[in-house]
């Protein structure tokens, strides 16, 4: 079995350059633990719309982690889900996710589905961060 520990924690410590060791860890686990257990995270619930407030906080999230890895040697698992999770938000913000609605009949199928699929592939991206961060209970 491929062991998923990383040494993300160590390095977001040394990046965030804040508070004691313990407490800017459980601060960086906490903030990804709280986004992936959010309704609109692993439980797969809400609409686009629903879930845009949740989606602009995992950007803020995700912007924040990869300024803080700039340079430094970060776990393979992690360099490559970091990306895609900011393609991912990036591509449901470009497509204004926030406005799109299931009934709302302005809304295209076309626009709603491609909504769908980035609010998936961010939910998806999330769930790989937090499983290879080895994020604790």
């Amino acid at each position: 079995m491929f062991n998923r520990t990383l040494m993300v924690i160590p390095l977001m410590l040394m990046a965030t350059a804040c508070g004691e060791p313990e407490a800017a860890c459980d601060r960086q686990c906490g903030q990804i633990r709280t986004l992936f257990t959010a309704p609109c995270g692993s439980q797969h619930t809400g609409t686009p719309a629903d879930c845009a407030a949740w989606v602009s906080q995992v950007s803020t999230m995700t912007r924040n982690l990869n300024a803080a890895f700039q340079g430094k040697q970060v776990e393979q698992d992690v360099s490559e889900v970091l990306p895609r999770l900011m393609t991912a938000v990036g591509d449901f913000e470009a497509l204004k996710c926030s406005d799109v609605k299931v009934d709302n009949v302005s809304s295209t199928d076309a626009r709603q589905s491609k909504c769908n699929e980035a609010l998936i592939a961010t939910r998806g991206d999330l769930g790989s961060l937090y499983f290879s961060a080895d994020v604790p209970d």
